[in-house]
């Protein structure tokens, strides 16, 4: 394997976490990666929703090699003070890192300039830098793909632990909004001749089935809001959930519940509610023949990575590139503890990370 830049990719990358990119404020981030991408001669276009998509190929006369990553990171990825030490990258412990996914963006750009700088022989290929990844994957939802030439296979660089870790198997996602409805009275003077939404929101909070349901199905109210003062009985009140599982079916299944426990509230106290729900994502689970598990699989052994396989309970954008038709699988990056304060990097991350791009994309 050709010399890879380690330093070079770090530095890009402490270059990276120094802009703030929180989801839906990507405009910083994406103007440094154009103009990295421009001042290769890389050439570049940006959909209606923002996503980055990038042709360092001179040709796509045949399938391309897709590579992907997300600009965006989590809001507490801000205002980064990294530490390097002779191991690691990590953070002065008061936010994230970003090395979800930043650490992604800096190994794919890195390992790109290497294959042009050193002409070496390649499939086509094209990359994805998407945005609002972190908030349920909305750019890849909103893609525009008809920039992207036919693929032949796609790696989203998007996952936790060392290098040489695929992700086999990814959970649907629904998201669920519930608006109570109650009356309206003076809680000092009237408050009988109310129904307080709150009370009507917790009573159906109370009977749901949450957080772990069983080995593939979880479920979480993440917000509640309602009232403006006390001393008025509020007649509305919000709640937002989640509910996540191996199969949209029981997704859907389980808000049939969620939804029982609302009808019973209402029953027993009055008042009213309303429930609209969206699949944010549907799941995925990669069989044995794979063409890029395989593939990868090769490219671990020719590179001496320790290979494994895993599910994670959560999405990335290969969950949706697969609903496009897309052979997408989703490689590790080899960031830890990705959204806290404990995340973290590892520095030959940068070169096992680099090395696999290469590989991947040579012919």
């Amino acid at each position: 394997m050709e010399y890879m830049n380690r330093e070079k990719a770090i530095e890009l990358f402490l270059s990276l976490v120094a802009i703030n990119s929180p989801s839906g404020h990507e405009e910083k981030i994406t103007e440094f990666v154009v103009t990295y991408l421009h001042e290769r001669n890389i050439k570049t276009a940006i959909d209606e929703y923002g996503n980055l998509i990038a042709y360092p190929s001179k040709e796509y006369k045949e399938e391309a090699i897709l590579f992907s990553c997300h600009l965006d990171t989590v809001p507490n990825a801000v205002n980064v003070h990294p530490i390097r030490d002779e191991k690691r990258i990590y953070t002065d412990g008061t936010t994230a890192l970003g090395a979800d996914d930043k650490a992604s963006v800096a190994a794919i750009l890195v390992a790109i300039e290497h294959i042009l700088t050193n002409n070496i022989s390649t499939h086509p290929i094209v990359l994805l830098f998407s945005v609002q990844e972190e908030t349920g994957l909305v750019g890849a939802r909103h893609l525009d793909t008809s920039l992207l030439p036919p693929i032949r296979e796609a790696y989203i660089l998007d996952a936790q632990k060392e290098i040489g870790n695929v992700v086999t198997h990814s959970p649907a996602k629904l998201d669920a909004k519930i608006v109570f409805r109650g009356k309206a009275a003076h809680a000092g003077f009237k408050p009988e001749h109310g129904i307080s939404a709150i009370s009507l929101a917790c009573r159906a909070i109370d009977q749901m089935k949450l957080l772990r349901i069983n080995e593939t199905t979880t479920a979480n109210v993440g917000s509640i809001k309602g009232g403006e003062a006390t001393n008025i009985v509020p007649d509305r009140c919000e709640i937002h959930l989640e509910v996540r599982s191996d199969t949209k079916e029981k997704c859907y299944g389980h808000l049939a519940h969620l939804e029982l426990c609302c009808i019973k509230a209402v029953g027993a106290i009055g008042g009213s509610y309303e429930l609209t729900s969206e699949l944010k994502y549907p799941s995925y689970t990669l069989s044995a023949d794979n063409k890029p598990l395989n593939r990868f699989k090769e490219i671990c052994k020719e590179l001496d990575l320790l290979y494994a396989e895993g599910s994670t309970g959560g999405g990335s954008d290969t969950n949706i590139l697969i609903g496009y038709g897309i052979d997408a699988i989703t490689l590790s990056s080899g960031y830890y503890n990705a959204h806290s304060v404990e995340e973290s990097i590892p520095l030959e991350a940068f070169d096992d990370q680099m090395k696999v791009i290469v590989a991947l994309a040579k012919k």
